[in-house]
C-alpha cells in the first residue's frame, strides 16, 4: 500500500509538472509573440486594418487559454497565474468579440492595447510585491519592467504624440514592453514549483 502511495504521489508531481512546464512554455510563446508584433509594429507603419483585426483577435485568444492554463497548472506559489482565471476568460471574450466586428471596432484597438498592457502591469506589480515576501531576489526586476510597461500602457491609452511614426514606436515599444514583463515573470518564478517538486520525485526513486 504504502509504494502504490507513493507511485501515485510520484505520478501526481509529475502530472503538476507537466501542467507547469506547458503554462510556462505558453507564456514564453505568447512573449515571443508580443516580441515580433512589437517590432513589426515599429517597423511597418502602413499594415492592413483588417489584417491588424484579425491578428489581435487570434494573439488575444492564445493569451486567454494560456492564462487559463497558467492558472490551472497548480503552481506551489501561485506567483505567476494568481489573477490569471478572470483574465483568461476576459482575454478570450474581447477576441471573439475582436474577430467577430473587426473592423467596426478598429479604432478602440489602440486604446484597448494601452488599458490591457496597464492592466497586466498594476497585476505584475502585486506579483512583484508577493514576490519579495516569497524571498525571491530578482523581484526587483519584475517590479522595473512592470513600471515600464505601465508607462507605455499610459502612453498608448493618452496618445499625446501628434507624428504617427512616433505613435507606432510607442505602441511598438509597449508591445515589447509586455512581452519582457510576462517573460521574465514567468521565467522567475514558475522555476520556485519546479524545484519544489523535485526533491519528492528523487526521494520516490531512493526509495525504489
Amino acid at each position: 500500500m504504502t509504494k502504490k502511495k507513493e507511485q501515485r504521489n510520484q505520478k501526481r508531481e509529475v502530472n503538476t509538472l507537466k501542467k507547469l512546464r506547458m503554462a510556462r512554455d505558453g507564456y514564453i510563446l505568447i512573449s515571443f509573440i508580443f516580441y515580433i508584433s512589437g517590432i513589426i509594429y515599429m517597423v511597418m507603419s502602413s499594415l492592413s486594418p483588417l489584417a491588424v483585426c484579425i491578428c489581435s483577435g487570434i494573439i488575444l485568444i492564445l493569451y486567454g487559454i494560456v492564462k487559463i492554463i497558467g492558472y490551472c497548472s497548480n503552481d506551489l506559489y501561485n506567483l505567476a497565474f494568481q489573477y490569471d482565471f478572470a483574465c483568461g476568460v476576459f482575454l478570450i471574450v474581447v477576441g471573439i468579440i475582436t474577430l467577430g466586428c473587426n473592423l467596426r471596432i478598429r479604432k478602440y484597438l489602440t486604446p484597448a492595447l494601452g488599458l490591457l498592457i496597464l492592466l497586466d502591469a498594476v497585476l505584475k506589480l502585486q506579483t512583484a510585491k508577493d514576490a519579495k515576501v516569497f524571498g525571491l531576489r530578482t523581484w526587483n526586476r519584475i517590479l522595473i519592467f512592470s513600471i515600464i510597461a505601465g508607462i507605455f500602457g499610459v502612453l498608448i491609452i493618452i496618445k499625446p504624440f501628434q507624428s504617427m511614426q512616433t505613435t507606432h514606436i510607442v505602441n511598438g515599444c509597449g508591445l515589447l514592453a509586455e512581452g519582457i514583463m510576462n517573460h521574465l515573470t514567468v521565467k522567475e518564478t514558475v522555476k520556485l514549483s519546479n524545484i519544489s517538486v523535485q526533491p519528492h520525485a528523487n526521494e520516490n526513486d531512493a526509495n525504489e
